[in-house]
């Protein structure tokens, strides 16, 4: 329910106010709504500010990648596919009506199919930048002064969320949902709740000791209890330097998917690697490891909570051509 409530850029609430003045129905506006909050999460990704000047400036490119993410990591139907797709071409339409665009980069943007949308070189990070991106999160190279007083309660955060993405294959979903009752300081484990149901990670001990680290820069006062509810991963307060409390619930409030995604964005901006790499990115590297180490099938299902055939398809299907091309 979240989603339909949430705030939108300026220049798409002003999109929506035009269709509620030509007197479409409410039930059209929420569903137009949940696309475009959707859509605006993913933008988020490749622009620290979302406004109207780079929302116009996106490129047929990055919004066909936009689209096979859905088709791919998604999963989205060919009808929903289509229906974002001319809920962002009309969006794109209006602006022209309106002359504050010359351009439509959506009208090139074509619907994927099963046998063109397999997984691409791009579609995952690069051994020098995932290497890149570990040893920027850790520098304090071109940090801001607000940035360099938190750095030292955020280092081991950071770290440990691209471990996590990069060597474990969490989902996003997955790792902001985690909780302190799901890990196991003593015996290395995580336990992660998917689609799938629960499956437990065995943590290198070097990335546990991470994790503890980490868990032990937050002040005693508003540390999350040991196997409680309370989450793993705590939303911090850059404004008065301290982690965020949530009183509704009496607990650390829990980082949010949008927050993890704005400090990977930074934290890529940063490394100097290309705009768009994404937890997605991450999780699929981790995935082609696995394969490449000789994982069966059944133990890919498992150590990655998947649940859709074609998905593990689209990896071998990668891996294949990665081998012909070589």
């Amino acid at each position: 329910m979240e989603l339909f409530t949430q705030s939108l850029p300026d220049f798409l609430e002003e999109y929506l106010q035009s269709l509620e003045r030509k007197g479409r129905k409410a039930s059209t506006l929420r569903r137009y709504r949940y696309d475009l909050v959707d859509f605006t999460v993913w933008y988020r990704t490749l622009h620290r500010k979302v406004d109207f000047e780079n929302f116009r400036n996106l490129t047929t490119e990055q919004l066909q990648e936009y689209v096979r993410y859905l088709h791919l990591e998604r999963h989205y139907s060919e009808r929903t596919l289509k229906r974002i797709m001319t809920v962002l071409n009309q969006v794109y339409r209006y602006y022209m009506s309106l002359n504050r665009t010359k351009t439509n980069p959506m009208k090139e943007v074509v619907l994927p199919t099963n046998e063109d949308a397999g997984y691409i070189k791009t579609d995952f990070l690069q051994e020098e930048e995932a290497e890149k991106l570990l040893k920027t999160i850790v520098s304090l190279h071109d940090l801001t002064d607000n940035q360099l007083r938190a750095r030292e309660f955020l280092i081991d955060r950071n770290l440990m969320i691209a471990r996590l993405f990069l060597n474990y294959g969490l989902t996003l979903q997955e790792l902001c949902a985690l909780s302190m009752k799901d890990i196991s300081f003593e015996q290395n484990e995580l336990r992660v709740t998917s689609a799938l149901g629960k499956r437990t990670v065995q943590l290198d001990p070097e990335h546990k000791k991470i994790l503890f680290d980490y868990y032990h820069t937050i002040p005693a006062p508003v540390r999350p209890r040991l196997h409680s509810d309370d989450p793993l991963f705590v939303s911090f307060d850059f404004q008065r330097q301290t982690y965020r409390w949530s009183y509704e619930v009496d607990r650390p409030k829990r980082l949010t998917e949008i927050a993890v995604q704005k400090m990977i964005r930074l934290e890529v901006q940063r490394a100097g690697i290309r705009k768009g790499v994404s937890a997605q990115h991450m999780r699929r590297t981790c995935v082609i490891k696995a394969i490449e180490n000789d994982l069966s099938v059944e133990q890919l299902r498992m150590q990655f909570g998947l649940k859709a055939d074609l998905t593990l398809k689209r990896y071998f299907d990668y891996m294949e051509k990665q081998q012909i091309s070589s």
